[in-house]
């Protein structure tokens, strides 16, 4: 049942926060684009059983309890929660949560309903004793994912809440320098790479390293944040990022270990 969640979780994760690129997310609620995701959702789930064969029909039961699950609950959540209300940040957070929670929810249920669906597929079989160190890549691939990615979305989408005022506009005098904004998407990409290093630092054990990270972060963007509300932002964001990571790190160890 565990390598059948595994396998389920990892394409989950791929076909939602790798293979969903921005086209896809634009355009979701026009047909062919939610046509190509939940066509992309049965790709990774077929991939990650080894579901090739009739025979294995367990796997092929589980994909499709896990596809048509998957389009629905897209469904309800693309052309369902509309309007302005489902617009405001805490409402739109609260819709991506229960998104996915719906989404684990079903994987979980798959796979106490099929829990051999792994087993039935052709990794399984064609990897012999090796098949249980393609699940644990699984594992790691899972949680590297919901660490960075998922927790890229589930982070902004929190902090949507907390208003930051804007900085006070100042008249630039005439061959002065503009006010820095600093680089292009370069805060998404520092929470995106520190969320990594803790991932990984979590799974080799390296845990007093997180805070020598956590010291070195805050001190480097305290130096930009001159205003109570920027520092208490930074605080929020920082303090989330970071627990957040060492959560699915702590997971993913805990589901290695259950793995043996």
């Amino acid at each position: 049942m565990l390598e059948t969640a595994i396998a389920l979780l990892a394409a989950h994760m791929a076909a939602d926060f790798v293979l969903q690129f921005n086209w896809i997310i634009t355009n979701k609620r026009k047909p062919e684009a939610f046509a190509l995701h939940t066509g992309i959702v049965l790709l990774t789930s077929v991939l990650a059983l080894g579901a090739f064969s009739v025979d294995a029909s367990d796997a092929l039961w589980a994909i499709a309890v896990v596809t048509v699950s998957h389009a629905v609950i897209d469904a309800i959540k693309t052309y369902g929660l509309t309007g302005e209300r489902w617009e405001k940040p805490r409402w739109d957070f609260a819709a991506f949560s229960l998104d996915q929670l719906a989404h684990l929810g079903v994987i979980m249920l798959a796979a106490f309903m099929f829990p051999n669906a792994f087993a039935q597929g052709e990794w399984s079989w064609r990897w012999g004793e090796h098949a249980q160190g393609l699940v644990s890549v699984y594992a790691c691939f899972a949680g590297l994912i919901a660490a960075t990615r998922m927790g890229q979305f589930t982070i902004g989408k929190f902090l949507d809440r907390f208003a930051l005022p804007e900085l006070e506009t100042k008249t630039v005098a005439p061959g002065a320098d503009a006010p820095d904004s600093g680089l292009q998407d370069g805060g998404a990409w520092i929470g995106l790479l520190e969320r990594a290093v803790i991932f990984v630092l979590i799974l080799i054990g390296q845990f007093a390293a997180i805070g020598f990270l956590l010291a070195a972060k805050s001190v480097l963007r305290f130096q930009y944040a001159h205003k109570r509300s920027q520092s208490e932002y930074v605080i929020i964001g920082t303090l989330t990022s970071f627990g957040w990571a060492a959560t699915i790190g702590g997971l993913t160890v805990w589901t290695l270990g259950r793995l043996g």
